[in-house]
């Protein structure tokens, strides 16, 4: 047999295990599990584990995200209730626009103080037909003045900070 007969025999013979480890590398990329089942606060290494989303995709989940001091019932904040200023007692909410993330996703919103200490974590997951999550800091009667600020998470990519600080409360407003 010639040399290009035996190399066209040889490549129909290996076109459809070629073909079938391709469908499957093609089907991982076109059909990422892009519900965020866990949140953390770290970058999971590779793209095929629970909780590993897409940075860009992720960052389309979660939008206007808004602090305040009170929440309306529709779930947002109104823009006479946000501000970053807040009383030591009083409660920081923290409300976001979720209808873009899949059922099932969970979002975490780590809260940290002064001198980066974490004061506090809570995780929520999104509900079918969810359009807004909201998240509120625990007592904060013991916080002390400062700098403080608010990450939120989906899946291992944060997508949103809010910066507030607690100061006295005639400087706190409302």
């Amino acid at each position: 047999m010639k040399p290009s007969k035996l190399m066209a025999m040889l490549f129909v013979l290996m076109l459809p295990v070629g073909i079938a480890c391709r469908t499957h590398e093609q089907a991982q990329v076109d059909d990422p599990d892009d519900t965020a089942t866990v949140a953390t606060e770290k970058e999971i290494p590779a793209t095929d584990r629970e909780g590993d989303l897409n940075p860009i995709e992720a960052q389309t989940m979660i939008d206007d995200v808004t602090i305040g001091k009170e929440v309306g019932t529709d779930g947002m904040i109104a823009t006479e209730d946000q501000g970053d200023d807040f009383a030591p007692g009083q409660t920081v909410y923290l409300t976001m626009n979720v209808a873009d993330a899949p059922a099932g996703s969970v979002v975490k919103v780590a809260w940290y103080g002064p001198g980066e200490q974490k004061v506090g974590d809570q995780e929520k997951t999104v509900e079918t037909g969810a359009k807004y999550l909201t998240f509120e800091t625990a007592d904060t009667s013991s916080w002390q003045k400062g700098d403080y600020r608010a990450e939120v998470w989906i899946g291992d990519e944060k997508v949103n900070t809010q910066q507030f600080q607690i100061v006295d409360a005639d400087k706190a407003g409302k």
